[in-house]
């Protein structure tokens, strides 16, 4: 019976989702694509979010005036799609101040080795060239729950998580 346990215990920690009892920034996944609720400047918003790769990120926009309207970065150029119309440019276009640039870039910096401190339990705090930010992760997933950015006001929501590209 012990030598069954012995066998099952590892197996148990590999289906979990995490790998370490206790979460460590290594464990976070940095490669997903979700639903973001994004809260900013007293209002709301929701867009899908993807990223598969350092500075490879996509926001598209669910809910407003301009939903369907699509950033891509795709590590070398940047572009904008709304229906049939593109726009592609060397650098991003957007304002630095952009939730879709801020959420890009908290993501981004937060998969960077060494930026994640843990603060306690769940959450941990990072920054990003212009911005320090708290993100907290779903311990049995691994997966990002909530980033907010003091700085701006803004809070994302992530949730209904799937593999990149499904």
């Amino acid at each position: 019976m012990r030598r069954v346990l012995l066998i099952l215990l590892p197996l148990l920690f590999l289906l979990s989702g995490c790998s370490q009892p206790e979460l460590q920034a290594e464990d976070i996944d940095f490669t997903f694509q979700c639903k973001a609720d994004v809260t900013y400047n007293g209002q709301k918003s929701a867009c899908a979010f993807s990223r598969s790769a350092p500075g490879i990120a996509t926001v598209q926009l669910l809910s407003g005036d301009l939903s369907g309207l699509t950033y891509f970065w795709s590590g070398q150029d940047f572009t904008v799609s709304y229906g049939e119309l593109t726009s592609k440019s060397d650098e991003c276009v957007l304002p630095p101040t952009s939730f879709a640039v801020i959420l890009q870039q908290a993501v981004d910096s937060a998969a960077t080795n060494g930026v994640l401190t843990k603060t306690h339990g769940n959450e941990f705090s990072g920054h990003a060239p212009d911005f320090d930010f708290t993100v907290t992760v779903n311990e049995k997933t691994c997966k990002m729950q909530k980033i907010e950015i003091p700085r701006y006001s803004m809070t994302f929501e992530l949730y209904d998580f799937g593999e990149v590209g499904l």
